[in-house]
């Protein structure tokens, strides 16, 4: 199931894919390329490419959308645990400021790991952490329309630069439309908010429930940390 990219909760295991789930990735992949394929070369037109650059914007606003919780957390003093991009297989494994990062087979929904330092101004902190990834595609959405011009952006062109822009910036909105209206989707650890649900509910917390997660997550530091930041993207 496809998720909004941001869900505080403690991710689930790092299961690889099943041979059969495998094979139907790759199936449904070589069908769906196959067809945008033979479609552009049967009657090309720089429009249709708009798909395919829609699909190639999903990865880069992955990554921007993680590495908005990321830095986030990381500014107001909170721990980045880990940031896994994808999910099924690991492909790839790096530290970044000595923060361990992954990337995943198939790279659809992602999770950022984060342990709170300090009980000051938890609710504050949550709502800004939980904020941080639609607000950095926020950023890269205000940069295209700067750079391309709103009403460019809005008219149908022949340049495929323009089209590239125009497909990314569909892409973001799509993403913040999911994020922000608050609801919650199930996860291998049950029901899970999104990036707007999480935001009203980080309004609510209060400090027993901070240091019972504190308690919980067993870090060494004297305040604890709270549960696993899992995010993912629609």
């Amino acid at each position: 199931m496809l998720q909004s990219r941001v869900i505080m909760l403690p991710h689930g295991p790092n299961r690889p894919l099943t041979r059969s789930e495998r094979s139907t990735l790759v199936g449904f992949s070589v069908v769906l390329f196959g067809l945008f394929a033979a479609d552009v070369a049967v009657d090309y037109s720089p429009a249709k490419l708009s798909i395919l650059f829609f699909i190639s914007a999903w990865f880069p606003l992955m990554v921007v959308h993680e590495s908005g919780h990321a830095l986030t957390a990381a500014l107001l003093g909170w721990r980045v645990k880990r940031v896994v991009i994808g999910f099924g297989r690991t492909l790839m494994q790096f530290e970044l400021k000595k923060t361990p990062v992954e990337i995943r087979m198939i790279p659809l929904e992602g999770f950022t790991s984060i342990a709170p330092r300090n009980l000051q101004a938890p609710r504050l902190k949550s709502f800004l952490i939980y904020f941080a990834g639609p607000g950095a595609e926020i950023i890269v959405l205000l940069l295209l329309v700067v750079a391309t011009g709103i009403d460019t952006l809005l008219t149908r062109t022949e340049s495929v630069p323009i089209i590239a822009a125009q497909a990314a910036a569909v892409a973001i909105i799509l993403g913040l439309f999911s994020n922000l209206i608050p609801h919650a989707g199930d996860t291998q650890n049950g029901r899970s908010p999104n990036d707007g649900l999480g935001m009203i509910l980080s309004l609510s917390l209060n400090r027993k429930q901070i240091r019972e997660w504190a308690e919980e997550d067993g870090d060494d530091s004297p305040e604890g940390s709270n549960p696993s930041t899992a995010t993912s993207r629609p």
